[in-house]
């Protein structure tokens, strides 16, 4: 296996858990997937959150957010990923966000930069965020 390839592998497998943290509403579990610190870009402005409380705070803000829209189940729908040297990758993923009942809410694209933590694997370390899902209604289809 190709280097690309097993670090898409390992991405795919990453946002597998990441989504399955993010569905149960387990912000305990998501925490332990940022790295320290977390950078996180989007259109209104830039934030890094340097510790633990920062990251819970990330977190839950997320929750939140999503909770709001409806969200019951985020499916990393396609995840790209390259190495970018020994400990570091980008990763594109397509979210297919759905309700409780299985109906699409929305899709989205959301990059990454994720760093290798030794054995505790892979972390967010940044995240470029194009979508601000918390002006769209619920059912949206992110093409407001």
């Amino acid at each position: 296996m190709t280097e690309s390839s097993q670090i898409g592998a390992e991405a795919a497998s990453f946002f597998n858990g990441y989504s399955t943290a993010f569905a149960a509403y387990d912000a305990d579990r998501l925490v332990t997937l940022f790295d320290r610190p977390l950078t996180v870009l989007a259109a209104a402005g830039s934030a890094i959150h340097a510790d633990d409380a920062a990251v819970r705070a990330y977190v839950d803000g997320m929750f939140d957010t999503y909770h709001g829209i409806g969200l019951a189940w985020p499916v990393p729908a396609a995840v790209w990923a390259w190495p970018c040297g020994e400990n570091l990758a980008r990763a594109e993923v397509l979210w297919l966000l759905r309700s409780k009942d299985r109906e699409e809410i929305m899709r989205f694209s959301t990059s990454y930069v994720l760093r290798r933590a030794g054995a505790e694997g892979w972390r967010v370390a940044v995240v470029i965020s194009y979508e601000e899902p918390v002006k769209l209604p619920a059912g949206g289809n992110g093409a407001d």
